[in-house]
């Protein structure tokens, strides 16, 4: 699952070292095309640091095993090559992340569309070698014609693809799920305290090694920026941001956000830079905050408020960057006032 590090938008651990004394640890390592870290307390179990990297590499594999478009033989693979209109029977890992996505798209007036893979590989952000010589609007309005968050149907544990070429891409969600099933391993071991993070989404538990929550910081979004913007302070909550200010195509003096507006097919072009959700499912957060990135500010905040969502947008504006804030926000934001 290649989808590309969005370096600059990585959310940071803050002042919760990790003291030779601590029994909190921390665990690393490579996954869906990015890195993962983990910083967990340890002391109500018996498993040893290796075990505990066995059982979350081993949730990360089935993960990639499902929803993995780069993975020939995964679950998603197969289903995109699968071109009847037969009921198709589908895993409990596929079938979260498609009606999570389903649900989100219908929040947000279809801003979240995971059926845009032909659009995707279209503009070269896919599985393809990136070639955009010779395209042309024909060819892109061919490939959107085969796209639409109507073109598939659930029930019962089984899909339906409405539309039989119908190609599903859920990198949208799908790191925010993989953060979601190596919490609920945590869980099951019965970790009361952890912070898991794959390719800068995040889920926190509990407390860090000082006793107090987790507090992270959202990185100024700027290439290759440090600077802090803001910090959140998270307990049983997740954290996903998404913007269009680091994977993108240069095309003459314009750069073409990854992010596709499902409206028009074409690299989303507005003034929002970067979208920061917190909701208590990381998949969750981390569709919406791709959904919030093709919306404008002022409907942005609408959903967030009316749908009681904890949401901060960065807007770039001529007069430099502005920050907007949801209702919801307010209670993650130490240092800041509604």
């Amino acid at each position: 699952m290649r989808k590309l590090k969005i370096v600059c938008l990585m959310l940071l651990l803050l002042a919760h070292k990790v003291s030779a004394e601590s029994s909190h640890i921390q665990i690393h390592g490579n996954t869906m095309g990015t890195t993962y870290s983990l910083t967990l307390d340890t002391a109500d179990i018996s498993l040893s640091e290796l075990e505990l990297q066995i059982a979350v590499e081993q949730e990360l594999n089935k993960v990639n095993n499902g929803l993995s478009i780069f993975r020939a033989e995964s679950e998603i693979s197969k289903l995109n090559l699968n071109h009847g209109r037969q009921a198709i029977e589908i895993s409990q890992q596929l079938w979260d992340v498609l009606a999570i996505s389903k649900q989100v798209s219908q929040q947000t007036e279809g801003a979240l569309d995971i059926t845009l893979e032909p659009v995707i590989e279209f503009w070269g952000f896919g599985v393809k070698a990136r070639d955009l010589k010779g395209k042309n609007r024909g060819q892109l309005e061919y490939a959107r014609s085969k796209t639409g968050m109507d073109g598939y149907v659930l029930d019962n544990g089984m899909i339906v693809k409405v539309i039989p070429d119908l190609a599903i891409n859920p990198s949208a969600v799908a790191k925010g799920y993989g953060v979601d099933r190596v919490a609920n391993v945590l869980d099951d071991l019965g970790i009361a305290n952890y912070l898991v993070e794959i390719g800068g989404e995040l889920r926190a538990k509990g407390v860090a090694a000082d006793g107090h929550f987790w507090n992270i910081a959202i990185l100024r979004p700027e290439k290759f920026s440090m600077q802090i913007q803001e910090v959140v302070s998270l307990n049983n909550m997740a954290i996903a941001t998404s913007g269009s200010y680091v994977n993108y195509l240069e095309s003459g003096e314009s750069q073409l956000s990854h992010i596709i507006n499902p409206n028009t097919g074409m690299p989303v072009n507005n003034s929002v830079v970067s979208a920061t959700v917190l909701h208590k499912q990381c998949a969750v957060a981390d569709a919406f905050a791709t959904a919030l990135m093709v919306l404008d500010v002022e409907r942005s905040l609408q959903i967030a408020d009316s749908l009681g969502l904890a949401v901060m947008l960065i807007e770039q504006t001529d007069k430099g960057s502005v920050t907007h804030f949801s209702r919801g926000i307010f209670r993650y934001l130490p240092n800041k006032e509604p």
